[in-house]
């Protein structure tokens, strides 16, 4: 996996969200606390009866403009592969288009969440696997 939050218990470990460079913890909160999000874009691809519908890794930013740019590729994506899988692809494809359009799937609890929980585990895994 390419993203990789670890726990807060090493406060010299790095945090690797997409759209950033590599943060600590610490900077990470800061950057949140100072209106920076973590969200999540949805995409979908069809293959007649199978629809599979994902979410994209974990992406930090700072503007409603990036949130909104970085969520037209992924609505690009969904809508030249999404809407050929019968029915789900038909219903999937305007869903993914609407959130990635309004500023993706905002994540941030869950990853600074994710932070707090004392574990071993990639905290981002931790997001990955809700």
């Amino acid at each position: 996996m390419q993203t990789a939050v670890q726990n807060q218990t090493s406060s010299s470990e790095l945090l690797v969200l997409r759209g950033s460079r590599p943060l600590f913890a610490e900077e990470l909160r800061t950057r949140v606390a100072a209106g920076a999000r973590c969200v999540r874009f949805e995409y979908c691809f069809s293959f007649l009866f199978v629809t599979v519908r994902r979410q994209s890794e974990v992406f930090l930013t700072d503007s409603w403009q990036q949130r909104y740019l970085r969520g037209l590729w992924y609505s690009l994506l969904a809508l030249v592969l999404g809407p050929w899988g019968i029915p789900w692809g038909l219903v999937w494809t305007p869903w993914a288009i609407w959130v990635n359009t309004t500023g993706g799937a905002d994540c941030t609890a869950d990853v600074l969440a994710a932070l707090e929980t004392p574990s071993t585990d990639s905290a981002v895994a931790q997001v990955d696997s809700r």
